[in-house]
């Protein structure tokens, strides 16, 4: 089965009561990468860029993480005094309060901060003062939520988001399938696991989703749903005959007329395939999924016909003797096997996630931002934010006008993932993003 870049498996955690060592002055001027604590000092743009702001941090332990230290009789780590950083954050940067995107220059000073460093970029000025550029820049608050799951949670805090007859949920909503122009939905959902073991599962029980054994992994299914006057129907699963024992069954397109279908099947131990699906009308019964042999069995998932198709796929694949996932088209009229894509797709990152636009734009993800490639140009689809908020797994419908969206919830283990809708303003970018549950077109 085909991996996802985790968003915040990347994220290293660090040892506070190792700090002292890794901020060591008298270390070289280039420095280990380490995640910054501290509180916001002041923030300005920096002269002569318009697109970048100079954030001044106090290094420092925070207050909960040094109370929780102090109530498990571990000392409460130090760090040298007058210890500064200062960091440039772009447009490019993820700037987080609460979980949500936000404006560096509205986060109050004096607040606790957290500062995930471009790799490579941590530098010493003299013995007090380290200068860094930010890939994401949180409040602390988001950084426990998110990282430090051991640190008490205040009351009330945990999401318990259950409700069968909505689509977002607690647990993991993604991939969406917008059909006949959005009023119908195919989407994937599986449950997330607790932050501690032993603890319950979160997200919706659906139709298909149990709660998994220890040491097993969660199941994953497609659900449909249909907009009506009064917002949409409950989610229903999506079977197919002979793959209730699947570990993996989701759907990656759709025909309009909902009589045809792509999936990505995996068992439990084992490398995912796309198979492909029919039935006579939209209200009868999905036939068996077949495997589409052009593509072979060897980890590939998420296939999708180009606009105007019913030969060209694009899918992702995950082939021997490369670490990362690449993006594939198989074009019966070019070869008889499947192609890698090209740069500007294809890097040393993982591609995945492939959608098509009404006029063959081709929207995919890198790692964990969101593109578009459009008549030859390469977009990042981005929401109307000053800094840069993760978006993955857009699917336009197709009459251009919409776009389908994952967003994260900064959580433990497991980031949540929703889906919302925006519209599609052109390029790469879109309106302002609504939960689908709120959308009313």
């Amino acid at each position: 089965m085909i991996r996802r870049p985790v968003l915040g498996c990347v994220l290293v955690v660090v040892v506070l009561a190792g700090a002292c060592d890794l901020l060591d002055p008298a270390r070289p001027t280039v420095q280990d990468d380490t995640t910054i604590f501290g509180n916001l000092l002041e923030v300005d743009r920096l002269e002569g860029d318009d697109e970048a702001w100079g954030v001044r941090v106090r290094i420092g332990v925070p207050r909960a993480f040094a109370k929780a230290e102090v109530a498990g009789g571990k000392p409460t780590p130090t760090l040298e005094e007058g210890l500064v950083a200062d960091v440039r954050v772009t447009t490019d940067t993820v700037v987080l309060v609460d979980g949500q995107p936000f404006f560096v220059e509205d986060i109050d000073p004096g607040s606790e901060i957290v500062v995930l460093p471009i790799p490579g970029t941590t530098r010493m000025v003299g013995t007090s003062n380290l200068t860094v550029e930010a890939s994401y820049l949180t409040d602390f608050t988001t950084y426990r939520r998110w990282q430090l799951p051991g640190l008490p949670s205040p009351e009330g805090e945990e999401d318990a988001r259950s409700d069968l007859s909505r689509i977002n949920s607690a647990g993991v909503e993604h991939a969406p399938v917008p059909v006949r122009n959005g009023s119908v939905l195919y989407f994937a959902a599986r449950l997330r696991p607790p932050k501690v073991a032993g603890e319950p599962w979160l997200g919706a029980r659906r139709d298909g989703l149990a709660e998994p054994a220890p040491g097993e992994a969660a199941v994953e299914r497609t659900y449909r749903t249909e907009l009506t006057a009064s917002g949409w129907a409950a989610p229903a699963l999506v079977r197919f005959p002979a793959l209730d024992d699947a570990a993996l069954v989701r759907v990656s397109w759709v025909s309009e007329d909902e009589a045809a279908c792509l999936v990505t099947v995996a068992p439990a131990d084992g490398p995912s395939w796309i198979g492909r699906s029919e039935r006579p009308s939209s209200d009868a019964p999905w036939g068996e999924v077949g495997v589409v042999e052009a593509f072979g069995s060897d980890n590939v998932d998420d296939g999708v016909y180009l606009a105007g198709s019913t030969s060209k796929i694009v899918f992702t694949a995950n082939w021997a003797g490369n670490p990362n996932t690449d993006l594939v088209l198989f074009d019966p009229a070019v070869s008889d096997t499947p192609q890698l894509l090209t740069p500007p797709i294809n890097t040393a990152g993982s591609e995945w996630g492939a959608r098509v636009g009404p006029t063959n734009e081709l929207l995919f993800v890198r790692e964990d931002r969101q593109l578009a490639l459009i008549e030859g140009t390469l977009h990042q689809v981005r929401i109307p934010t000053p800094h840069r908020a993760v978006v993955t797994e857009a699917a336009p419908t197709r009459d251009g006008a919409w776009v389908f969206l994952c967003r994260p919830s900064y959580r433990p283990v497991e980031v949540d993932q929703d889906i919302w809708v925006a519209r599609w303003v052109g390029g790469g970018r879109l309106g302002e993003p609504v939960p689908v549950d709120d959308w009313h077109p």
